[in-house]
């Protein structure tokens, strides 16, 4: 009677932990099949660098690759657990075990190759301030991070000074009529490009505009201005990620842990599951 129930209590705790699996394992698939769709649409339009979207390609791809092999996982264990199968039970087992490798060896891989991503990312943000503002979605993530982040730049202000966005702005301010107060200065042997631009989203006060206009056009010559902010975005960025992913972090130790029960319970089960009996009229 001991036995018959505790049985019967490793059986429910594999289908719980089971079910939570397969609504992670579809959300996991059905997400990167979306963002592949999604990436897939927005790069025939143009965007994004070759190698970039096939990082990102080969990591959704790898991501979906986990989801599905964790949703079949746990349909085997619930159908096994139903009906007692340990051919069931067993194909679970060994496909948990495989998702919970894979697991382990990208935590692994993460915490070895931390100081790589910062750098990776901080390459990327710088990227994409020189080479994609002004163009999709870019301006408005760019213009967010350095709006809610206090901060300009990538490392600085100065990176906007070989910005494709900089230049076209100091190209169309040149080409504008001149003002009467800017007549003395056109006439100086001032180069017409010894100034570049910074956005809107840099400047400390983005209400007052005559203020932002003014701050915003930089000496070449100068990281920053008065008027604009002076820490540089991919420090902060790193920071609010490292610090964003403290739950998601504790969220896959704990699928880990709970990976690690459900292999102990599917053996278990596999072990002791007899096929049910069949008697003879």
């Amino acid at each position: 009677m001991g036995m018959s129930r505790c049985y019967s209590l490793m059986k429910c705790l594999l289908i719980l932990f089971n079910i939570v699996f397969l609504v992670i394992g579809l959300a996991a698939c059905g997400l990167s099949v979306w963002a592949l769709w999604e990436g897939g649409a927005s790069a025939s339009v143009g965007g994004t660098g070759a190698g970039d979207a096939a990082a990102a390609r080969a990591g959704l791809c790898a991501v979906a690759a986990w989801g599905g092999a964790l949703a079949l996982g746990a349909i085997a264990a619930l159908w096994g657990a139903a009906r007692d199968a340990p051919s069931l039970l067993a194909a679970s087992f060994a496909l948990l075990a495989l998702c919970g490798v894979a697991e382990a060896a990208a935590a692994c891989w993460g915490a070895a190759h931390l100081p790589q991503l910062r750098r990776a990312l901080s390459q990327r943000l710088h990227y994409a301030v020189r080479n994609e503002y002004g163009h999709g979605a870019a301006t408005q993530l760019l213009d967010t991070i350095q709006a809610e982040l206090k901060c300009c730049g990538a490392e600085g202000a100065r990176d906007w000074q070989s910005s494709v966005w900089s230049r076209a702005e100091a190209g169309a301010s040149d080409a504008a009529p001149p003002q009467p107060d800017d007549v003395a200065l056109d006439l100086s042997v001032t180069a017409p490009n010894s100034y570049y631009y910074v956005p809107p989203s840099c400047c400390l006060v983005s209400g007052d505009e005559a203020s932002c206009a003014s701050a915003r056009r930089v000496p070449a010559a100068s990281g920053g201005a008065a008027g604009l902010h002076a820490a540089a975005c991919a420090p902060k960025v790193i920071n609010a990620l490292e610090t964003g992913a403290r739950l998601p972090l504790a969220i896959g130790a704990a699928l880990l842990a709970l990976h690690a029960l459900a292999l102990l319970l599917a053996l278990a089960l596999c072990l002791r599951a007899r096929p049910a009996p069949r008697y003879k009229a």
